[in-house]
């Protein structure tokens, strides 16, 4: 399902894995993760990458959960400060003024590299772990060689049309669906048009 879901919203049948990284924010303690987007980080030509992130547990607004700035993928790049890892001026985009992204466990938050995002500090008592998983169109290439990491370029749907490497039979092209949320259990009130590809 995921892996459908990811080929609607890059416009390919094919979906590459870039990278994946578990995410363990501590309670009561460190700081927000200033808005920003992904594309500073690891550019690619046509913009294509996504992001996935799987939440292992719930996402209340006291966990520090993701926050969005809704249709801002549509802007484009947007420049970046670079100071102790790229972001935007916060004080042009505060964390606080972004939507947030509630999520219970299994929950999952699609959103363009374009997207802008960050999140607040978590005051709960308990930690916030996520799976964030980073997805491109196989033909769309870096720009710059940047954040390689192991089991890049792993076909996770479809094939690769440059070297011709399939993934296990049964991962069949699907239909196109818009970013969004999908749950644990149910897709249809969370993906697509409720969402859209505004986060």
């Amino acid at each position: 399902r995921l892996t459908d879901i990811a080929a609607g919203i890059i416009g390919s049948p094919n979906v590459q894995l870039h990278h994946n990284k578990l995410f363990i924010k501590p309670p009561e303690k460190g700081s927000p993760f200033p808005m920003h987007q992904d594309q500073p980080f690891f550019p690619h030509d046509k913009d294509s990458m996504i992001a996935a992130i799987i939440h292992f547990d719930d996402a209340p607004l006291e966990k520090g959960c993701v926050r969005v700035v809704p249709g801002s993928y549509k802007n484009g790049p947007v420049p970046h400060l670079k100071e102790g890892g790229w972001h935007l001026p916060l004080s042009e985009y505060p964390v606080d003024s972004a939507l947030p992204c509630e999520a219970k466990a299994g929950d999952v938050l699609f959103f363009s590299y374009l997207t802008i995002h960050g999140s607040a500090v978590n005051t709960s008592s308990e930690a916030r772990t996520t799976l964030l998983i980073q997805m491109r169109d196989p033909l769309d290439p870096p720009s710059v060689l940047t954040h390689l990491s192991r089991g890049q370029g792993m076909m996770l749907r479809g094939v690769d049309p440059s070297v011709g490497i399939a993934t296990p039979a049964g991962n069949e092209p699907g239909g196109q669906m818009g970013a969004g949320q999908m749950g644990g259990g149910q897709m249809g009130a969370k993906m697509g048009g409720e969402m859209g590809k505004a986060t």
